[in-house]
């Protein structure tokens, strides 16, 4: 024979929780930030070239240059020109004096030679050449002075930024309370 029990149920009980995060703020302004550019200078002197042009020998070679020059050089060959002339008028003479030796006359000859024959000129002018015009050129640097520019800049940081914080929050509900159920058995007659 079965002997009647006793049934015991149980709920547990359900807690409901809820949560809230914590909230935080940062505000940090922004860094100012102050350039000051100085433009670099630079100065340049530039220099005119110099063209120098030498023409006294041209001048010498067209109309005997200066008259100084043109005195110091007739002076300068006037002694070599009577030398040559004084050589000439001597061999000349030397020539007739020889008759005895000779036994021809050389009086003739020597009048047909110096119907032909031109005086040596003395050289007034000076020799004709391409190269009688100098031309030199005088080219300088220029003088560059350069001055650096400047970049400065200044920086103000905030070192102290605004920090909010909120904090969180939990919520605590009971969804459901515990609960124990006592279920007595059925009444059973023991007598039979």
């Amino acid at each position: 024979m079965r002997l009647p029990q006793l049934q015991i149920t149980s709920q547990p009980a359900v807690l409901g929780i809820q949560t809230e995060w914590g909230v935080r703020t940062i505000r940090s302004e922004r860094a100012e930030v102050n350039v000051h550019t100085e433009q670099p200078h630079m100065d340049v002197q530039s220099h005119r070239p110099v063209m120098n042009v030498d023409q006294s020998a041209t001048w010498d070679a067209i109309n005997g240059g200066k008259l100084e020059e043109l005195t110091k050089r007739l002076v300068s060959q006037t002694t070599s020109y009577v030398q040559q002339y004084i050589q000439a008028t001597n061999d000349k003479w030397r020539t007739i004096a020889d008759l005895a030796k000779t036994k021809v006359n050389p009086i003739p000859d020597l009048a047909y030679a110096s119907i032909g024959r031109q005086k040596p000129a003395l050289p007034v002018f000076g020799p004709a050449s391409r190269l009688n015009t100098r031309i030199e050129f005088s080219v300088q640097k220029p003088d560059i002075q350069v001055q650096p520019g400047n970049v400065s800049i200044d920086v103000v940081t905030n070192q102290h930024p605004d920090i909010q914080f909120t904090p969180g929050k939990v919520h605590y509900t009971m969804e459901r309370y515990p609960k124990v159920t006592v279920t007595p058995p059925p009444i059973v007659d023991l007598m039979v």
